[in-house]
């Protein structure tokens, strides 16, 4: 009952905006100690100013930075993610700034960027919206930067009830999207849902490339070794003519 009631407000993306910078704030202790190791596709960032959105506690911002020895900035819609953010930078002793922001405005300037990462972020981003944070991204990238997203595969076994859930909700029109979902998050005697929409990997980059991405490669890839959970596309912004 709880999922169904989480998918029938889903139906406003402004309200889900609002829920995932609650439920982050809430979870971001918990969440930064479970997140502790990078995704080795970061390995493909270049040097100069990385950019790391929806960076959770910035791991993996972290870890190019020092690994490419690059200004790092760090950028999460939750205050607490991105103090938290701040405390790592700090242990870490990277040269670089977290900021609290929300995608779909990004306070940066225009074609300033050698890297973006937006590893396990852009998933929370409503469908309607997907096409305003794409453009955002390529506005603040330089050209022939490097850009770097990852998102869940829907077709994982484990939202595998509730992809039959929702179709049988979109049967009857009670959603509209069977590729939205809500997962729940156990913080002590209480549950989060937080919010996922997971596309195929053919409309991401459908998508990519209408708004003038150059698509370098996409694929399949896993946080945790020789399993295939996550779509991903490497692209880059094209020089203009």
């Amino acid at each position: 009952m709880h999922y169904l009631m989480q998918m029938i407000l889903a139906k406003n993306p402004r309200n889900i905006i609002l829920r995932v910078l609650e439920v982050y704030d809430e979870i971001a202790i918990g969440f930064s100690r479970f997140r502790t190791r990078p995704w080795r596709i970061s390995d493909i960032a270049k040097h100069g100013l990385i950019i790391d959105l929806g960076s959770g506690p910035c791991i993996n911002g972290i870890y190019v930075s020092k690994m490419r020895e690059g200004y790092l900035i760090c950028l999460d819609i939750s205050f607490s993610m991105s103090m938290i953010s701040r405390d790592n930078i700090i242990k870490n002793r990277v040269l670089g700034d977290s900021i609290a922001a929300d995608m779909l405005f990004l306070p940066i300037r225009d074609d300033v960027a050698d890297t973006i990462l937006a590893i396990a972020s852009l998933h929370h981003i409503p469908k309607k919206y997907l096409s305003i944070v794409l453009n955002e991204i390529k506005r603040i990238s330089k050209p022939l930067g490097i850009i770097v997203i990852t998102i869940w595969s829907w077709r994982q076994i484990r939202f595998l009830l509730y992809t039959l859930f929702n179709v049988v909700l979109f049967l009857i029109r009670a959603i509209s999207n069977i590729h939205e979902y809500f997962v729940p998050w156990r913080k002590r005697d209480r549950i989060y849902w937080r919010y996922y929409y997971l596309p195929s990997i053919e409309w991401l980059e459908k998508l990519s490339r209408e708004i003038g991405l150059r698509v370098l490669s996409r694929g399949f890839i896993g946080y945790l070794k020789n399993r295939s959970e996550n779509i991903y596309i490497v692209a880059t912004k094209q020089l203009q003519s």
